[in-house]
């Protein structure tokens, strides 16, 4: 138990590093998933719908769930720290060169394709999450409609999210 706490600190820390502006729940399902069976795919699904419906980044609440879910409270603790304190310490040592940076155009470049990137890797996972085999239709339909809903009419993320709640609840 030890050794997967100091791997989730040691893996929250790089992937906070290596996903500036998306990108982590791929890490996260290829890691805590895949390789180190921390928890499951259904259970990264679920953590990753929760973290979308609440306020703040839902890297956060994936480190903090996995950790919780290796030793309890203290193993939260360390996974929010893990994925919490390389964006803490760039926020406050970029704050007072922010304003010239992001005036650069290489800087907007940059930004640019990163969020592209991270794009792709989101899709990936929603692919990776997503079990073809054992799907019903219903499911499939509400998928599909949420996605030509958001692309169509740019609907917030959290109606479609409490829709879909509503319906998989009514239907069970």
């Amino acid at each position: 138990m030890i050794a997967d706490i100091i791997s989730l600190f040691i893996l929250s820390i790089l992937i906070s590093i290596s996903t500036f502006g998306g990108g982590s729940q791929a890490l996260f399902y290829q890691y805590g998933v895949l390789q180190n069976h921390w928890i499951s795919r259904s259970d990264l699904s679920v953590v990753l719908a929760f973290g979308y419906a609440t306020p703040g980044p839902a890297v956060f609440g994936t480190a903090t769930f996995i950790g919780y879910h290796i030793a309890g409270v203290p193993g939260a603790v360390i996974g929010t720290i893990g994925i919490f304190i390389i964006p803490f310490l760039t926020a406050f040592l970029a704050a007072k060169y922010l304003k010239h940076l992001l005036k650069n155009i290489h800087t907007q470049q940059f930004v640019k394709g990163v969020g592209l990137a991270a794009t792709g890797l989101i899709a990936a996972t929603a692919f990776g999450l997503f079990n073809f085999g054992s799907a019903a239709g219903w499911q499939v339909a509400i998928a599909l409609a949420a996605l030509i809903i958001s692309l169509r009419w740019k609907t917030n993320p959290l109606f479609l999210l409490l829709a879909g709640l509503v319906i998989g609840i009514i239907s069970v």
